[in-house]
């Protein structure tokens, strides 16, 4: 469970999540670095603000922080120059690159890379290094920025690694889905096969859907090798999301992981199971080994359809090709 918060009780939420749920916790530390201060203000936001709201963080229970330290004041300088329809799309980048303009300062993430590695290794919290630069478009391919934030990001490996703290890596966002693969294979080799977040969009005109767009991104994502995937859903870029659409956004993302790790993992048990119910039953299936066996269950329930776990197709009826063919192999004409 990530927090995305920008306002509210940021200590006590994290406290109660940490004690009440059983869940990986997990936030975004310049995001609550930010709300401490005005919209584009940074008056006094020294770099030691920013490392002692994550240093706050960490002891409250998060077990994973996210870090945008790749993005240094130098690489600025690209963007400002870069032929993209849209520069960027991340909101941790954009707070870093808002600071670093602002201030003048260098990114405090960066700067003071070794007492982020140094509180993280003390709370045995593992760091995901979020990333400031990658593509807002589908219409913006592969460019400098990208490639120089590639070769930061593989420094920051390599000193996370060193220092003992677990590390992952995030990227990949908007992408046509032949470009997909290119890009996860790209940065597991340069980030050491650490772990791969991919928040990925396949297209960007599914505005109000989404979560389909994520999940098939996902699933060629996962194909190539990512780890880690963040669910969409279909609010995405409409507002915030409703507790259903979060939900929907969830199972769409594991719909779409679960056919990435078929050609990634190449474990078909699952699917077996659903198969053999399917042709034992007569084109039923078995609801339990369905990816999300809650939503099934209470679908079938609202059809009045739940019979000993089991769901009795009514698609096609006489005409169901499983049940004929069942039917053929049974009695095979003389």
């Amino acid at each position: 469970m990530t927090d995305h918060s920008f306002f509210g009780n940021f200590a006590g939420l994290h406290k109660q999540i940490a004690a009440t749920e059983d869940v990986i916790l997990s936030a975004v530390t310049c995001y609550e670095f930010a709300a401490s201060y005005s919209r584009g203000d940074w008056a006094g936001a020294a770099a030691s603000s920013a490392i002692d709201v994550l240093e706050d963080q960490v002891s409250r229970g998060i077990d994973m922080i996210t870090v945008h330290a790749s993005v240094r004041k130098q690489d600025l300088a690209l963007l400002s120059e870069s032929t993209r329809l849209i520069p960027t799309t991340s909101k941790g980048g954009g707070i870093v690159s808002n600071y670093v303009r602002h201030t003048g300062l260098e990114n405090p993430y960066y700067e003071h890379f070794d007492d982020v590695l140094r509180i993280l290794r003390s709370h045995g919290v593992v760091l995901s290094l979020g990333t400031a630069l990658r593509a807002a478009s589908v219409c913006d391919h592969w460019d400098q920025s990208m490639a120089t934030e590639l070769t930061v990001m593989s420094e920051l490996v390599e000193r996370s690694l060193a220092a003992g703290v677990a590390v992952m890596v995030e990227g990949l966002g908007h992408a046509p889905m032949d470009a997909i693969p290119t890009y996860v294979q790209l940065t597991k080799a340069h980030c050491h096969g650490v772990p791969y977040r991919v928040l990925p969009m396949a297209t960007d005109r599914a505005l109000g859907f989404d979560h389909i767009s994520g999940a098939i991104g996902t699933a060629v994502a996962v194909a190539a090798g990512a780890d880690a995937v963040t669910a969409m859903s279909r609010s995405e870029h409409i507002g915030l999301p409703s507790i259903d659409d979060t939900v929907e956004g969830v199972v769409a993302a594991r719909i779409g992981a679960a056919c990435g790790e078929l050609v990634k993992l190449r474990d078909f048990r699952e699917e077996e199971q659903m198969s053999r119910t399917r042709w034992a039953r007569g084109c039923k299936g078995d609801w339990t080994a369905a990816i999300y066996p809650i939503g099934a269950e209470s679908e079938l329930a609202k059809r009045g359809r739940l019979d000993d776990q089991m769901i009795q197709c009514r698609m096609c009826g006489e005409y169901c090709g499983i049940a004929n063919g069942i039917a053929s192999v049974i009695h095979p004409p003389a």
